[in-house]
């Protein structure tokens, strides 16, 4: 069997130094792979993996949305601006139900109702918003502005305006709404913006049998089956799915971590994943169980870390230690 990993927010890119566990499995698979750097924004790893062509698309047909229709994108959030940053956190990192969601679009559209804006709820931290005419803006798409970013970023394009227009009136409808009262009152975040955004073009075409707890795989192309727990999981996964050939395996673990900061989460991730993960994947690969692995990553120092069946031949490679980043 061929198997790729992807650990989207596997390098700890902030700079700091952390306490992170020895690794001696994971460490073995980085001294004798090969390498590739292959820097993705998180948008396009996701894009890479989990869906075929055009998102937006996809989610008028779910709609039932007329695939004429000029329409973006919308994820509701949590933000707080800082001197030079602004803090983000998505609605699956918040906690948002669907429930709320739907009821926040209801409210919207008929504040929007004049203006022929349309708010639909795909999922709950996936909305809809169907215009009278296509705007001319472009903004990162939501997966690149979450956790900490640069506070300067902005839509370009002749209807910028009318984007940022937008966001601050749907911050100020938000900031006195029922649902955030309770949220507030019941101690999680409140959804204080709406980041309103457009299509990312999926590219994955192999389709191979996809392990995965991600809201973003709604859409993907092959079988799908929730992520386990380890690889002996999986193993049992794969065999009962008839699979023999291609398998893809994707843990988010990582991109909460990386979304909050939370460096103890990072931490006690990657020494689970150690025992559940690593260890036995490195076994199946010298025994020649595993024919292939490859692990790959997004970020800036992203990229892909090969391995082939009865890896550990080459003696003369130097030793390597995971440090936090894994093209480090």
């Amino acid at each position: 069997m061929n198997l790729t990993l992807a650990l989207p927010g596997l390098n700890h890119s902030d700079g700091t130094p952390l306490p992170l566990p020895d690794l001696p499995a994971f460490n073995q698979m980085l001294r004798f792979g090969t390498l590739i750097r292959k820097p993705l924004p998180a948008s396009a790893f996701l894009a890479r993996y989990l869906w075929r062509g055009s998102l937006l698309a996809s989610a008028k047909q779910q709609l039932g949305m007329p695939a004429e229709r000029a329409a973006v994108l919308a994820s509701p959030v949590w933000q707080q601006m800082g001197m030079n940053h602004m803090d983000m956190l998505g609605g699956a990192d918040i906690g948002i139900g669907l429930d709320e969601a739907e009821q926040w679009c209801r409210g919207l559209s008929s504040f929007y109702r004049e203006e022929g804006w349309c708010f639909e709820a795909l999922r709950a931290d996936l909305w809809l918003v169907g215009l009278p005419a296509a705007p001319d803006w472009q903004v990162p798409p939501l997966p690149d502005v979450l956790g900490r970013a640069d506070g300067s970023v902005r839509a370009q394009g002749r209807d910028s305006r009318e984007w940022l227009q937008k966001q601050t009136e749907i911050q100020m409808w938000l900031h006195s709404h029922p649902l955030n009262h309770s949220r507030t009152a019941a101690g999680v975040p409140a959804v204080n913006g709406v980041w309103l955004w457009q299509d990312l073009e999926g590219g994955q075409t192999e389709a191979p049998l996809l392990a995965c707890d991600s809201p973003w795989a709604q859409f993907y192309p092959g079988k799908r089956c929730d992520a386990p727990y380890d690889f002996a999981a999986w193993q049992h996964l794969a065999a009962e799915a008839g699979v023999v050939s291609d398998g893809l395996i994707w843990l988010d673990d990582l991109q909460a971590c990386a979304h909050t900061g939370d460096t103890g989460a990072y931490v006690q991730t990657l020494q689970d994943w150690e025992t559940r993960w690593f260890a036995p994947l490195w076994q199946a690969l010298k025994s020649g169980r595993l024919n292939r692995l490859k692990v790959v990553t997004d970020g800036d120092n992203g990229g892909e870390l090969c391995l082939k069946a009865k890896a550990g031949r080459a003696f003369w490679k130097p030793k390597r230690r995971f440090a936090g980043q894994m093209t480090g």
